[in-house]
């Protein structure tokens, strides 16, 4: 089962978009003012996007290893008995266009 930390990445806008990790409740308080973002600006300087789950794939983790299972058999998955719960994340992902 996933866990929510409550730990967010935020951007400050006035610095080039230079990214802040901070909790939730904190995050609340600097979104208030125009000089804090929740998505990195875009452009020249602005950070790499960093490769993260799809909403797919979090959904899938968030699944029991026994519904994986039924879900990989469903799909006609091969050795998915023998495939480790992450393994079946990745598996029944669907590829990236």
């Amino acid at each position: 089962m996933a866990t929510d930390t409550g730990i967010v990445t935020i951007y400050d806008l006035e610095s080039d978009g230079k990214p802040l990790t901070c909790h939730k409740i904190d995050a609340r308080e600097f979104l208030r003012h125009p000089r804090w973002s929740a998505t990195p600006p875009e452009g020249e300087g602005a950070p790499e996007k960093a490769k993260g789950d799809s909403g797919e794939a979090m959904r899938l983790k968030e699944l029991s290893f026994n519904a994986l299972r039924a879900m990989a058999h469903k799909a006609g998955i091969a050795d998915f008995q023998t495939m480790k719960k992450a393994e079946l994340v990745i598996a029944l992902t669907p590829a990236e266009k």
